[in-house]
């Protein structure tokens, strides 16, 4: 447990840099859950995500010798936005390595921030050995992105700005990908209040810390895609590992189906914008509303998501709440089918936003085409409609299954 004294101190040291950032009520949360929930929006920290507060606080505790020649960091995107920023308040140079695949978005406000991006490798932990070996070999400082106890004091600031914001606060949600957020937020209120529930999530593509929390020693677990890249550490890290068993309830994970309904779900209600990782604790509500007893507290750790990202995000959401739904008709090959077979969805008050219509599949009969089309809805309810009129007026129609 990092010693509250040394959170306090650190909330005062990056209080010219970062924000206190709003804590507003989530109102169709708080439907689900039966209990008050609220958004804590790092998403509007400046640089768009927490990690401005651990790195800040890193920095500005480094002796002047330590970092005259400036620091470097390795980072999936957020964490290298943080120590550029706060590299460039406190007039030293930044040097960033960041896997190849991170997102534009985040490579390029890096730069802007003034960070010095240098890409490298396929994944955090291959960035991360590169940083370390120049770190090594130049004799700069280092600002690791989690395993370090003044950067999940920086974290833990956001802990103290809760109790201060809810002091009825009776459990929280945080997303975990190395831990320094959930190790931070969590020794400051296990300080103040040892008695309520705080649970981290992590993606289910992803869950190095989950599968340490319940094997009880740190794991490395291979890293799959996932649209929360921001918590996508393949190698539980031992310090934060420790910290997460003494200091959390649970730990639990989120595929991304649900990751990518949860941002949807932002967007639309609470008119947020939100990267993966910082949708995570939303998306698993519905498996802990049992067990929240009282006001929740949803920790929104980042906004920086690319409108690349963003548009394939939005397309799974749709698909996932059946929004949006791709069915198969066969219907007779003659002028017409298509008009009337239109009429019909339109009928229903579906739209339609993309057809094929194919006649070389084999598996119709000779004189049929299969049309493959793509709908709006309002939800499974609208579809099951849909399809309840196709059939009544003689049409073979199903969902296509790989939609």
């Amino acid at each position: 447990m990092i010693p509250l004294d040394q959170i306090q101190a650190a909330r005062d040291s990056i209080a010219s840099i970062a924000r206190v950032t709003p804590l507003v009520p989530c109102e169709r949360a708080s439907d689900i859950c039966g209990v008050p929930v609220h958004l804590k929006l790092e998403n509007l920290q400046y640089t768009g995500a927490f990690k401005i507060r651990g790195a800040a606080n890193c920095i500005v505790q480094m002796p002047d010798s330590a970092r005259h020649n400036g620091v470097v960091a390795a980072s999936a995107g957020n964490h290298s936005q943080g120590v550029a920023a706060a590299a460039r308040a406190l007039g030293i140079n930044a040097r960033i390595y960041m896997p190849a695949n991170t997102p534009f978005l985040k490579v390029e406000r890096t730069r802007y921030y003034g960070g010095d991006v240098h890409l490298h490798g396929d994944s955090f932990e291959e960035a991360y050995a590169e940083a370390v070996r120049v770190q090594q070999e130049q004799g700069l400082a280092f600002v690791h992105p989690f395993a370090d106890e003044r950067v999940i004091a920086g974290q833990g600031t956001i802990g103290l700005e809760l109790l201060e914001q809810l002091p009825e606060i009776e459990a929280v949600v945080i997303p975990v990908g190395g831990g320094g957020l959930a190790a931070g937020i969590a020794s400051a209120l296990r300080a103040k209040s040892p008695h309520m529930t705080i649970v981290g999530v992590q993606a289910a593509n992803a869950p190095s810390m989950a599968e340490s929390f319940k094997l009880g020693e740190p794991q490395t677990v291979p890293v799959q895609p996932t649209i929360a890249e921001g918590i996508a550490v393949g190698s539980a890290n031992e310090m934060t590992h420790g910290l997460l068993s003494a200091l959390l309830d649970d730990i639990v994970t989120v595929d991304e189906g649900m990751i990518a309904s949860a941002m949807l779900d932002l967007i639309e209600d609470d008119n947020l914008v939100v990267e993966g990782a910082g949708a995570v604790a939303l998306a698993a509500l519905p498996q802990l509303a049992a067990r929240l007893q009282g006001p929740t507290v949803l920790i929104v750790s980042g906004g920086n998501v690319d409108v690349t990202t963003m548009g394939a995000v939005i397309d799974r959401g749709l698909a996932v709440a059946e929004r949006s739904v791709r069915l198969l008709v066969i219907l007779p090959d003659v002028p017409g089918a298509l008009a009337k077979l239109s009429r019909i969805i339109g009928d229903a008050n579906a739209n339609i936003i993309e057809i094929l219509h194919n006649r070389l599949t084999g598996e119709v009969e000779v004189g049929r085409a299969e049309v493959e089309l793509v709908l709006l809805t309002r939800g499974r309810e609208h579809v099951e409609d849909v399809l309840s009129r196709l059939h009544a007026a003689g049409y073979v129609a199903r969902r296509h299954t790989h939609a």
